[in-house]
């Protein structure tokens, strides 16, 4: 393929021609291309033209869904359409919107449905490599991915994918979101200059690292390791707030055995990049298959993350997620040790 333009990106598998500037993603010339891939449109559109659709039982007032059809429509934001893994198509609700507002979803729910589209397993998380190997790391919205993802960076790491992972038939990672969100709090604790950093939304206290400030990996990379996310004071039902005087539960990074397939199974299904749009798109038994290879072929853990940014940046110089067989023995062997005095 000969040289691409500026509009032209690569993500998730797919390689993309936006009419809009994507910081987020990749520039197609970051990485080889064979000249055979499809080239998916991202273009500003007027919805009121699109066609009549026969949306599924699964979609909601602000969600449209069916076989190969993804419709969302935000108020203030705009309306956003997935069509067959092919094109995505935009629309401002008015002028007031702006490009980050718009990318903010087009990047996110409006790839996830393409790549659902094409086949991909698409799962709500963050993905990093190290040494030619990728680890996955899943979890709710506050069980510190984007934290642990900006350790594990400055220790050597490098950012295939956040917030959505894509994972292609033959079990690679495909790189694809190269970016960070990190709550106010967060960028202050880890020092960093969140005056500098740009807003992921007018009004919002959380803020964009992009790939300028993030070591990124934009290669497709075999997945190693899948960890489940949990905070530690979910089990100990602390709180850390040491502001207030309560004592502070000092808890490492730990990685618990290899979880079962059929609890793997259910996690990751779980843990499926908005589960409703499997549904709607007609895409359900597809996710099952897939999730039930990854289990199979795939090691998951769970893994308990310390309350404290602090303490977890601490706790990520004792460990090595590439081999979670060594962190459990070496609790056990401390806990052995603790008897025997």
């Amino acid at each position: 393929m000969s040289a691409v333009s500026p509009g032209t990106y690569q993500a998730f598998g797919m390689l993309l021609s936006s009419s809009l500037a994507l910081p987020e993603l990749m520039p197609a010339d970051a990485v080889p291309l064979t000249g055979s891939e499809p080239l998916v449109q991202l273009v500003e559109a007027d919805h009121q033209q699109w066609p009549e659709l026969q949306a599924s039982p699964h979609s909601t007032p602000t969600l449209q869904l069916a076989p190969q059809q993804w419709r969302l429509e935000l108020e203030g934001i705009g309306w956003f359409r997935a069509i067959g893994g092919e094109r995505l198509e935009w629309q401002r609700w008015d002028d007031s919107v702006s490009d980050r507002d718009i990318r903010t979803f087009a990047v996110t729910s409006g790839l996830g449905a393409l790549a659902i589209q094409r086949g991909a397993l698409v799962l709500h998380g963050t993905a990093l490599e190290r040494d030619g190997e990728a680890i996955l790391l899943l979890g709710h919205p506050a069980a510190g991915k984007s934290t642990l993802a900006w350790c594990l960076l400055q220790d050597g790491w490098r950012l295939l994918s956040s917030e959505l992972v894509a994972l292609s038939p033959d079990g690679l990672v495909q790189p694809g979101m190269h970016q960070l969100k990190l709550w106010h709090d967060a960028a202050m604790a880890l020092d960093l200059n969140w005056a500098q950093l740009p807003p992921v939304r007018k009004g919002l206290k959380r803020y964009a690292l992009l790939a300028h400030d993030l070591d990124c990996m934009s290669q497709p990379t075999p997945l190693r390791l899948i960890y489940a996310l949990n905070r530690a004071k979910e089990e100990s039902g602390k709180e850390d707030d040491p502001e207030e005087g309560v004592e502070v539960e000092k808890v490492s990074i730990r990685a618990s055995p290899n979880v079962s397939q059929t609890n793997a199974l259910m996690r990751l299904r779980n843990q499926a990049f908005q589960a409703r749009m499997y549904r709607g798109m007609d895409a359900e038994a597809q996710l099952f298959m897939q999730a039930a290879a990854l289990a199979r072929t795939v090691p998951l853990h769970a893994l308990v993350v310390p309350n404290g940014i602090k303490v977890m940046a601490e706790s990520l110089k004792e460990l090595d997620l590439m081999q979670p067989e060594s962190m459990q023995q070496r609790r056990e062997n401390t806990a052995e040790d603790a008897i025997n005095d």
